[in-house]
């Protein structure tokens, strides 16, 4: 694609508008992350005029069936691209005027050499169809003779950079960090500790989350300025486009990280649905529960249903697998191990009617595959801290992999920041804009199709566990500062009796402050209820 590009003289902001996809996306086509699609395929020879099988033939046969709709040569193409770079360094590649009495054919006109004269190059220089080492050069630029040549250097390079020849000996050399000598001073040498390992360039918090800052503002403003104000037609554009904006912010976010996402890793069987309609085999544990009225108090009560605010947004901060998931048989600490995945486990009994359990509303008993902040909220309920509310699960086995807390921070940071600017300045758009893009960032990483760029079933039940997971932990702390929890629903539905707004944990804080903020809840509906004869 990139000799297509060069040949054509487009850059991918170009193909990116030919062939109806974000920048983001082609720049992720480009690198190897995201893989190009058969339709893709076709739009992008539509694009250049060429037909789909001699794209897919290889760059040779794409860019000369081009240069044959432009009724020239590959190599004409690219001189007109360089045009001012060629004429610069005329006087360097061609001969002087006096010597074109001379009987050699590099020299016997001052002009740019005709198409099929070649030169020798002093020293080889990158191919522009390869972008391999050439020895000869075609009106002036490195390029090789024939494909024959091209494929020859292909298969020559690989020798060339192996650590044992002289090539890659050269390289090292070239390239080495210097090595303290002992003649240096004390003070100039590395200290024994891990900074001695070459730091990774990487941005700091503040300046990655304010990039996506700055993105996410960029994006209501150009569409508040392309609607000419227009509050609703702005308003349907940013959610139409949340899903590639939400894609194009991880990304941003993600640069100079030190993990890197792995868009399509390989999925076991456990992540993978037997039918299109039917489910994989992840309980994800959703809370659907109200509590028997006989474990309440006798009298008339006011049930306050509170909504939790931003739900999946506060979930994103959770431990993800970064790459391939890997079996293992028997327990395992993934806290310990910096792992996160889903596991095998016979949950312990519960007998709590005055709480949930925090496997939500199961009806099947036995071993079930549960995601990693299931099996946390379950080892946290078994101990002591908790009052062990039930035995820790048994685990059978496990699909794990290396995990980080902080693979989404960046991007939920900067989301949590525009929604509160959203918030406060009373902006509707802004508000329903980032709304959208957590969602549906959320329902679309995994198998759907309206997200391509990434596929991550895993990470999909993951955090939406995590948001259950959340929701029970705020209704385990309602039940311990005296307030009777009467319901839970979905990820952000508490229903509580009592005054929750002067409730507060074991430090002193107030659990359920008011408000449209993430750490606030919101009161939703009020109902009466009445327990026992005597109300």
């Amino acid at each position: 694609m990139e000799a297509l590009l060069t040949v054509a003289s487009q850059k991918q902001n170009e193909l990116a508008d030919g062939i109806g996809l974000p920048k983001y996306a082609v720049s992720r086509r480009q690198s190897g992350r995201s893989p190009w699609s058969f339709d893709e395929a076709d739009a992008i020879a539509r694009h250049f005029g060429i037909p789909t099988l001699t794209l897919l033939a290889g760059p040779e046969a794409a860019c000369e069936a081009y240069a044959s709709n432009q009724k020239s040569t590959v190599t004409q193409l690219i001189a007109v691209r360089k045009e001012a770079p060629a004429t610069a360094e005329a006087p360097t590649t061609t001969a002087p005027p006096v010597s074109t009495a001379s009987p050699e054919p590099q020299s016997s006109e001052p002009a740019p050499a005709p198409v099929d004269d070649v030169t020798q190059l002093s020293a080889p220089a990158a191919c522009v169809l390869c972008q391999l080492p050439a020895t000869t050069a075609l009106e002036g630029f490195p390029q090789h003779v024939s494909a024959d040549e091209c494929a020859a250097a292909a298969s020559a390079v690989r020798p060339q950079e192996s650590p044992t020849g002289p090539q890659g000996n050269q390289e090292t050399e070239t390239y080495r960090e210097p090595v303290p000598t002992r003649e240096q001073d004390e003070s100039q040498r590395p200290l024994p500790s891990r900074n001695r390992r070459p730091a990774r360039p990487r941005q700091e918090r503040s300046d990655t989350k304010n990039a996506g800052v700055a993105f996410l503002r960029r994006n209501i403003h150009d569409a508040l300025e392309q609607h000419s104000g227009d509050l609703e037609a702005a308003q349907r554009y940013l959610v139409r486009k949340a899903i590639p904006h939400a894609m194009e912010l991880l990304d941003l976010t993600r640069r100079g990280g030190r993990y890197d996402v792995v868009a399509f890793p390989f999925l076991p069987d456990i992540l993978r649905k037997p039918t299109k309609d039917k489910p994989d085999q992840i309980w994800e544990a959703r809370p659907k529960w109200s509590r028997s009225w006989d474990s309440l108090p006798t009298g008339t009560h006011t049930v306050d249903e509170l909504d939790i605010n931003g739900a999946y947004l506060s979930a994103l901060k959770t431990h993800l697998p970064l790459g391939e998931l890997t079996h293992s048989e028997g327990p395992i600490d993934t806290i310990k191990l910096r792992r996160s995945g889903f596991h095998l486990v016979t949950p312990g009994e519960w007998r709590h009617e005055h709480l949930p359990n925090p496997l939500g509303a199961r009806d099947e008993d036995g071993p079930l595959w549960i995601g990693e902040p299931t099996l946390r909220q379950l080892n946290r309920a078994a101990s002591e801290k908790y009052g062990r509310l039930c035995a820790p699960p048994e685990i059978h086995e496990s699909w794990t992999s290396g995990s980080t807390e902080h693979l989404l921070e960046y991007a939920r940071a900067a989301l949590a920041e525009v929604r509160a600017e959203a918030i406060a300045n009373d902006d509707a758009v802004a508000l329903e804009y980032v709304k959208a893009m957590y969602s549906k960032l959320v329902s679309t990483m995994g198998d759907s199709n309206y997200n391509r760029d990434l596929h991550r079933p895993d990470w999909v039940h993951i955090i939406r566990s995590a948001a259950f997971s959340n929701l029970w932990e705020k209704a385990f702390k309602a039940d311990a500062a005296g307030l009777h929890v009467v319901g839970l629903r979905d990820t952000d539905g508490l229903h509580l009796i009592g005054d929750w707004r002067a409730a507060r944990g074991a430090q002193g804080r107030l659990l359920f402050p008011e408000g449209r903020g993430l750490p606030e809840v919101k009161l939703k509906n009020q109902r009466i209820i009445t327990i026992g004869s005597e109300a």
